[in-house]
Order: structure tokens, then C-alpha cells, then sequence
């Protein structure tokens, strides 16, 4: 059975999520320099893993009641599915190239009082760290580019296709 919207919990996921590498992309720079915005940079990353993948199992477990595939051309659909695996993709590889590049810039980094793990045989890639930047940018076009589709679908195609991702309140309480 699909539903007209999402759940509850994978819509805010989707939300909470776009804020926090919306934080981390303008809290990005060297860690190892930039005192607290770059602890905030390495924290978000982190979290941005962690949520990323909840949310890969809260899409599996609720993959019943998911939207069905809005009505759009098959182009468009096949569009829809590549920039929905490349942001997927994105969440979970640009944190832990993140985390190879602070490997790589330093032997040892703490979070507050929280040691990070960090791969000690890095430290001569010094090409990780731009690597790492040069994906972000990719990541921050995807999303761009995801939210340029969702608004032509709003305003020029006025499919209600966004309303998947904001309005939780018309669907069948099937959440949790």
C-alpha cells in the first residue's frame, strides 16, 4: 500500500539532514586549524553518517508505504532515481572521505573531550583533503539540483510532488 506522502520520520530525517550539511558545508576548512567551526564540521559529518544510514533503514522498512513513483516521463523518472542514488551516495561518502582527510592532516583529534579513531597510515595522502572539498561541492550542486527539480514541480508542473516531502498530515497514521 503507498501513501501520498512519506513518513513522519523519513521526512524529518530528510529535513534535519539538509540542515546539518547545509552547517558543515559552511563550516568547512581545515579541522585542524579552525577551533570550534571545525569541530562543528567534523561533529556534523558524523552525525550526517550516522542519520544517513537510519534513514536507508527507515526507507527499507517502510518501503511499503512509500509514495509511488510520481506520474512523470520515463526520462524524468530514470533522472529522479540516478540523483536520488547520488545523494544517497553523497551522505554516506563524503563524511568518511572526511574522515580519511582528517586522517590524513593529522596523527590525533579530539571532539570536546571525545578522541576520534583516526587511520595513522594516511598521513602522506595530501590528496584527500581536496579529494574530500571537491566532493562537498559536488554534494552541495546535487542538492541544488534536487531542489530545482522539486520546485519546477511545484510551480511549473504543479504535480504536488513536493508536498510528499513537507505534508505529513494526509496520510494514514503508518509511521512508527
Amino acid at each position: 500500500m503507498n501513501n501520498s506522502t512519506y513518513p513522519k520520520s523519513i521526512i524529518f530525517l530528510h529535513w534535519l539532514l539538509f540542515l546539518l550539511v547545509l552547517t558543515v558545508y559552511f563550516s568547512g576548512g581545515n579541522p585542524t586549524h579552525t577551533g570550534i567551526i571545525g569541530s562543528i564540521h567534523v561533529t556534523g559529518g558524523i552525525v550526517i553518517f550516522v542519520l544517513a544510514i537510519i534513514r536507508l533503514l527507515l526507507i527499507y522498512i517502510h518501503k511499503k508505504n512509500l509514495p509511488s513513483p510520481a506520474l512523470i516521463s520515463p526520462l524524468q523518472l530514470k533522472l529522479a532515481k540516478l540523483m536520488k542514488v547520488l545523494l544517497y551516495i553523497s551522505l554516506l561518502l563524503v563524511p568518511f572521505i572526511g574522515w580519511l582527510a582528517l586522517s590524513s592532516l593529522t596523527t590525533q583529534y579530539s571532539l570536546f573531550t571525545w578522541s576520534i579513531p583516526l587511520l595513522q597510515s594516511m598521513q602522506s595522502y595530501a590528496l584527500i583533503a581536496p579529494f574530500h572539498e571537491l566532493l562537498g561541492q559536488v554534494f552541495i550542486t546535487l542538492i541544488g539540483l534536487h531542489a530545482a527539480a522539486a520546485l519546477f514541480h511545484h510551480f511549473i508542473l504543479k504535480d504536488h510532488l513536493l508536498n510528499r516531502m513537507i505534508n505529513s498530515s494526509s496520510r494514514h497514521n503508518n509511521d512508527e
